[in-house]
């Protein structure tokens, strides 16, 4: 009988943690709409929008303006190119899982404007919005 209890126990804290990790991901970036984006984009007044995908990704297509900056280099990567923990800072990936561990990392280091894109490249594309090709 305790064997079951403690199972229980263990299967309950084990979906307590993942919750609270999938809330912290997802939680420590405010969201940002396509439309509201592009408009900025288009009136010349665009945040920082960072593209965290892969290199080869952010090659084939990206959002205007977009810098590249890996999901796992962002902190270093926007210290790097000079950006302030108070400027507003769009991330975005394919569909939403490497923006938000790049957000919890700004989170973490202590920056104060931080959005996600509404769904995403994967989103964008299909919506036909705009889009670069980087220049080799």
């Amino acid at each position: 009988m305790w064997m079951v209890r403690r199972r229980c126990v263990k299967a309950f804290l084990n979906i307590v943690v993942i919750s609270a990790v999938c809330m912290l991901i997802s939680g420590c970036a405010a969201t940002i709409i396509q439309s509201d984006l592009l408009k900025k984009i288009q009136e010349k007044n665009a945040p920082v929008i960072v593209d965290v995908r892969s290199l080869g990704e952010y090659e084939q297509d990206h959002l205007p303006g977009a810098v590249h900056i890996p999901f796992y280099a962002i902190g270093s990567g926007l210290k790097e190119l000079k950006y302030a923990k108070s400027e507003q800072i769009v991330l975005y990936c394919e569909h939403g899982p490497r923006a938000g561990l790049a957000g919890l990392s700004l989170y973490l280091q202590g920056y104060e404007q931080v959005y996600s894109l509404e769904g995403h490249m994967q989103v964008w594309r299909a919506k036909g919005l705009p889009i670069e090709k980087a220049s080799r």
